[in-house]
């Protein structure tokens, strides 16, 4: 009784506001239900309750900036003798040579440990249904039922990256832009004509802190399908003073879908570690 008790004092200098209304106390309040007053006690603190869910698992609170990017491959026909043989340029210059570039940045230490390491942020695209109602002629006082509409096209996936030396973003995604638009979104043969197939799957992957000196553990899985990059955003080269240069690009996609981890025993994995 000692948490009732402690409920009851602290509520007892405003416990008469609700007296007129419901009855009783915020402490002890009395529902009226069909002409019975029926007494409600409160068995737990809220606040205790509250707190201790968010030492669970499940109600814990994660950090957004925990997350990493992961490409399953990167497009065969993404080289220079492609790209040239796709776009206008003077073979006494060496513009879309990117063979050097790509081969170094999209190699496994920049991209397969911790995912892509030139990823900065994504924003995860919303998912849509449109609604209606079922018109009645005449409906007078009835409530027209509701009905689905269309489910609304997807958004496109929106990652950004970090500017560095070696550009990912100019190098890599800005000729990929130009693969795509070339070889278009229709089914290809990718066994057999690789260079054709600019689409990839993109993982988006979410880590949550686990317990001290113990790595962090995904918490969710994006996973984007048939993914090729649409657009890059506009550079700004100015004198101002510097700042990390980040770029925006958009990524359409077939389909995707969303896992968690709690088909993994995960408190009593953390507590067999100590």
């Amino acid at each position: 009784m000692g948490i009732l008790n402690a409920v009851s004092n602290a509520v007892q200098g405003i416990s008469n506001l609700t007296k007129g209304a419901l009855g009783g106390s915020l402490a002890q309040p009395n529902v009226n239900l069909f002409g019975l007053n029926i007494p409600g006690v409160p068995l737990v603190s809220f606040r205790d309750a509250f707190i201790k869910s968010m030492e669970s698992w499940i109600g814990a609170i994660p950090l957004r900036t925990q997350f990493i990017v992961f490409f399953d491959t990167f497009p065969a026909g993404l080289n220079s003798d492609i790209i040239r043989g796709l776009e206008p340029s003077d073979g006494a210059r060496r513009d879309f040579d990117i063979d050097r570039a790509k081969a170094f940045i999209t190699a496994y230490p920049y991209q397969g440990i911790n995912g892509c390491l030139f990823a900065q942020g994504v924003n995860i695209p919303d998912d849509t249904l449109q609604t209606d109602v079922a018109p009645i002629i005449n409906n007078r006082g009835f409530i027209p039922g509701r009905i689905s509409g269309n489910r609304d096209a997807f958004a496109p996936l929106t990652i950004e990256f970090r500017e560095t030396n070696t550009s990912f973003i100019d190098s890599v995604i800005r000729p990929w832009v130009i693969l795509s638009s070339h070889a278009g979104l229709v089914a290809r043969d990718s066994e057999n004509n690789p260079e054709l197939d600019p689409k990839c799957n993109i993982t988006v992957v979410q880590y949550t802190r686990s317990f001290q000196k113990v790595s962090q553990i995904p918490r969710k899985v994006w996973h984007y399908y048939n993914c090729v990059p649409t657009g890059v955003s506009t550079r700004n080269l100015t004198y101002d003073a510097e700042s990390m240069e980040q770029y925006q690009t958009q990524w359409s996609y077939s389909h995707y879908g969303v896992a968690d981890n709690l088909y993994l025993p995960l408190p009593d994995l953390i507590d067999k570690l100590f």
